[in-house]
């Protein structure tokens, strides 16, 4: 039998647990029942700026369990006090207190990245998404030629094309390293992009004819902005014929290579521009007699002008949208000015644009949709952008083993 100090020594010590315990579920208690009526905080994704926190509701967690797990659907975050921050136009060098940077991007972001602040338009929250069309309803048509494999198709290719599902290099000769598809006999001259467009139309439209709801062309050295793109066609429908673009030029229109029939407005080809499906449908069958028989390639080599002029003598006239540039970002500024080329916040498109300008106006415009939709506190779309990124980024890098030999390690 037990001492009586020994009992109630452990009498002492099983009060204490109990009361210890009790303060514990008390505790737990009061933090829960706060916890739900004031929900906890989260750091944006954004690394280098003082961002502001998101302001959520209590199905937050739930709400990226859902995002994580590609369910999506009607998936809402609830929040306010919307930011204006950028990670590029913001940026001061002597203030920068993340001395962890790498140094090289901090002066790359200074002064490769930072200058567009000053020539494009900045817009910084208020992302509002295309209505109409995804990106995957678009073919995108390229004319390139093999001078321009290595330099301006190899930077559309990194860059901006890279997010696109359904893509083609049109010219006369294979590259393996490039999706090109071979026009046989097309050249490579400048002529020749007259019979790489024309014949690549018919190819595409024969794989997309069933799918496809717009076809986009242009040239390797434009750069194309696809997000803002794709809101062009929200007041549009791919069942009607039509031609979509901008920046309009004008040029006669030829029957039989010398007959000169009308003179039509017609839309930039540098800045690339839209077929519907219904257009295409309606090209297809004519644009052999058409090349052939009517358009004198050799006096006017504008693929452009020569599909516009089909489209004109089917009856179709273009469409003309804000937002397609016919030259660089720079050239634009000089030529029309600050307030034309500001006048509409989201350019779908420039021209003439190097490809090292390629990569850096590319890398800009990626972080400034990525500024816009963390400053909307946009989770949804901000996810759905950093997983395209993300597949898109190891997928090149996937390309890049493949086409990459590192030089040998010499011995010492």
């Amino acid at each position: 039998m037990p001492s009586l100090p020994k009992f109630f020594s452990n009498l002492s010590s099983t009060i204490t647990l109990q009361i210890v315990s009790g303060i514990v579920f008390l505790f737990c208690t009061l933090y829960l029942a706060f916890s739900i009526r004031h929900p906890l905080t989260f750091n944006k994704i954004i690394v280098g700026i003082n961002f502001k926190r998101w302001q959520t509701n209590g199905s937050t967690n739930n709400d990226i369990t859902k995002l994580l797990t590609g369910n999506e659907t009607n998936v809402m975050i609830h929040s306010s006090n919307l930011s204006s921050e950028s990670f590029i136009c913001d940026y001061d060098k002597n203030n920068d207190t993340h001395q962890q940077t790498n140094i090289v991007f901090k002066n790359h972001r200074l002064n490769a990245l930072r200058p567009y602040c000053d020539i494009v338009p900045t817009p910084r929250n208020t992302w509002i998404s295309a209505k109409q069309y995804v990106e995957s309803d678009i073919v995108f048509i390229i004319y390139t030629g093999a001078s321009f494999y290595q330099n301006r198709a190899i930077a559309i290719r990194d860059s901006w094309l890279s997010r696109v599902t359904h893509k083609y290099f049109f010219s006369s000769i294979p590259y393996s390293p490039l999706p090109i598809t071979v026009i046989e006999g097309a050249g490579e001259n400048y002529m020749s992009n007259m019979k790489k467009l024309y014949q690549g139309m018919q190819i595409a439209y024969q794989k997309h004819k069933e799918t496809a709801k717009f076809y986009f062309l242009a040239g390797c050295d434009t750069f194309v902005n696809v997000p803002h793109l794709l809101k062009r066609l929200d007041y549009f429908n791919h069942t009607e014929a039509l031609v979509i673009g901008g920046n309009p030029f004008v040029h006669s229109c030829y029957r039989q290579k010398n007959q000169v029939v009308q003179t039509i407005s017609y839309p930039s080809g540098g800045a690339g521009f839209f077929l519907s499906a219904a257009m295409m449908e309606m090209m297809y069958p004519k644009l052999d007699s058409f090349f052939q028989n009517h358009w004198p390639t050799e006096k006017v080599p504008y693929s452009d002008v020569a599909l516009n002029c089909l489209a004109y003598s089917l009856g179709v006239q273009p469409s003309f949208v804000p937002g397609f540039w016919a030259f660089t970002p720079e050239q634009t500024l000089n030529n029309q000015g600050r307030l034309k080329l500001h006048s509409d916040s989201e350019p779908n498109t420039f021209h003439y644009v190097p490809p090292k300008s390629m990569y850096i106006l590319d890398e800009f415009y990626v972080f400034q949709h990525v500024d816009r939709l963390a400053n909307d506190n946009n989770l949804n779309e901000l996810v759905k952008f950093t997983r395209q990124f993300v597949a898109a980024h190891y997928e090149l890098l996937r390309i890049k083993t493949a086409e990459c030999t590192l030089p040998p390690v010499k011995s010492t």
